[in-house]
């Protein structure tokens, strides 16, 4: 006959001590990779018709750009033009009548007028000497 008993391994009881180890310094490493890139940081200072402007981003050439949106929607002359016949437009006022700051927000046509036309002719003024821009990195 058939003997029906099976055998029963038993396995000692194992500490989570090293697994928990390994998950942590696992996160750590990721939390280091991640937070790596970040750490650069470049001001661009834009000073065009007596006025100054600031952008900030990791890229040096983005933070030039940034610096010219924030010209585009505080003097911009024909930002300015936009603004007004927008925010005196049904849409403008279902808007809330908004800022020129918040407005680029409310309307796309602005948003691309100022993130667009404006910033990119804005950089073309700092290459061709109409504009001084002063880019530094940490």
């Amino acid at each position: 006959m058939p003997d029906d008993r099976r055998l029963t391994f038993i396995l000692p009881k194992q500490s989570a001590l090293p697994g928990f180890f390994f998950a942590s310094l696992l996160l750590l490493m990721v939390v280091l990779a991640c937070s790596s890139g970040s750490a650069r940081k470049c001001t661009s200072t834009l000073t065009y018709q007596g006025n100054t402007y600031e952008g900030v981003d990791a890229n040096q050439d983005k933070a030039t750009h940034n610096a010219c949106n924030k010209y585009c929607r505080s003097d911009d002359p024909d930002y300015e033009a936009m603004y007004r016949i927008w925010l005196d437009s049904p849409a403008g006022r279902a808007a809330g009548r908004p800022s020129k700051e918040e407005a680029i927000f409310k309307d796309k046509r602005l948003l691309d007028y100022v993130t667009i036309t404006c910033a990119d002719k804005c950089v073309a003024w700092t290459k061709e000497g109409k504009a001084k821009a002063e880019t530094k990195c940490n």
